[in-house]
């Protein structure tokens, strides 16, 4: 290996911790610093005046690394995650992905028709400002420590459902496979999607407590961390091979291990390793990549098309999640705070997009529009959500044994 990708891994490493924790200290989560960092040290800010710094744009090793990243990250979550919290909300969780999705896809429609885009251009641009992107919206209810809330499960179920949805209707879209027709390509999608949760529950049924056996066999936790990595691994071969992305396996994997690991000895070491692999290493890196896709050149002659497709990304998903929760019998402020969270974009939308571009249902200038809208409502989300749920708190719309553990600087959230 050269020299100078261990010096590229460490810049990102070491920039991104320092932001991170930068904004951690004014109750900010760290993700925002981490996107920060990719923003400063990217090709368009810090890049643009050292060329040295090229090779850590074009670096396989370090886009292999984010990959891992996304992967471990959300074994990680789906670990602490619950799947009894999120099911006992998946009614809900329905009606929310469902007008959530329904009401921006509507406005983007009309705005992308109206600045000139047509055929299934216009409908990517109208899908990728419904998107909610499950990765950073769990990061952000992580580090806001309200993962496991009763309103946590209800948008981490939503954010799933709304992903899956979305995950199909792009896999029609970016097919690109000409001997189908659009029905026989929604036809394999569907199959895909059926076909790996299928699996997935004949695993949990069958092979889960097999797996529970083999952990209580092990005397480290480092042998338990290689079964849960292997595990993780193999559901993400999996789902990319029935045409999802590789971190929803990584994901139901964490969430099948947490029912099978609880309570062993060797699982809070499990728990510490991938915490610190995780958070202080791999993850970083993705959510640093994120933000080297900021160009900011493409975004001079694009000003309306943004300006338009960000408005409609968060007034149009916070209105469609604000809907049905509210009628639900949900408070105002938890309401907003819930639509507001659902308007985080990131890592989906930047997968999408990067798709799109390449088969060439975008051009390179709505390419940056997208991936900086991604990036404005990944901002914004985490803030308006801890100022609508901390008036939640206060207005007692939340019960009191949901309030997150407490710090001086803050009297509700827990950083």
């Amino acid at each position: 290996m050269e020299l100078s990708i261990l010096v590229y891994v460490l810049l990102i490493i070491a920039i991104a911790r320092m932001l991170g924790e930068a904004v951690s200290r004014i109750n900010e989560p760290p993700i925002l610093g981490e996107l920060l960092a990719g923003i400063l040290i990217g090709p368009f800010v810090l890049g643009a005046v050292i060329p040295w710094l090229d090779g850590m744009y074009t670096s396989a090793f370090i886009s292999d690394l984010a990959d891992l990243g996304i992967m471990f990250f959300m074994l990680y979550v789906g670990m602490e995650f619950s799947s009894q919290n999120m099911f006992s909300h998946l009614r809900q969780g329905i009606a929310l992905a469902t007008v959530g999705v329904v009401v921006p896809f509507c406005f983007g429609l009309a705005v992308a028709h109206a600045f000139g885009l047509n055929g299934t251009t216009m409908v990517f641009a109208a899908l990728a400002v419904a998107v909610t992107a499950l990765p950073v919206t769990i990061r952000i209810l992580k580090d806001l420590g309200v993962l496991h809330t009763k309103t946590g499960g209800v948008i981490v179920s939503a954010s799933l459902l709304t992903d899956l949805g979305l995950l199909f209707a792009m896999g029609i879209i970016l097919g690109g496979d000409d001997r189908y027709s659009g029905l026989e390509e929604a036809a394999l999608v569907a199959f895909g999607f059926a076909l790996f949760f299928a699996l997935t529950f004949l695993v949990g049924q069958y092979v889960v407590p097999r797996v529970y056996k083999l952990l209580a066999r092990m005397q480290t936790g480092e042998a338990a961390f290689a079964v849960a990595v292997t595990i993780a691994i193999a559901f993400a071969v999996l789902a990319e091979q029935m045409g999802l992305p590789s971190f929803i396996g990584a994901f139901v994997a964490g969430m099948l291990l947490r029912e099978t690991g609880k309570g062993l000895r060797t699982w809070t070491r499990v728990e510490g390793i991938l915490s610190g692999i995780t958070l202080g290493f791999l993850a970083p890196i993705f959510f640093v990549l994120i933000g080297f896709s900021v160009d900011f050149g493409d975004i001079w002659g694009s000003i309306g098309i943004l300006a338009a497709l960000t408005g409609v990304a968060l007034f149009g998903k916070v209105l469609g999640s604000y809907l049905p929760v509210r009628l639900s019998g949900v408070g105002k402020n938890e309401s907003l705070a819930i639509g507001t969270m659902m308007m985080g974009k990131g890592a989906m939308e930047l997968v999408f997009a990067q798709l799109a571009y390449e088969t060439g249902v975008i051009e390179r200038d709505l390419f940056s529009v997208l991936v900086l809208m991604a990036f404005i409502s990944t901002m914004l989300a985490p803030m308006f959500f801890r100022h609508y749920y901390n008036k939640a708190v206060m207005a007692g719309e939340i019960d009191s044994v949901e309030r997150p553990k407490h710090t001086p600087n803050d009297p509700v959230l827990e950083r």
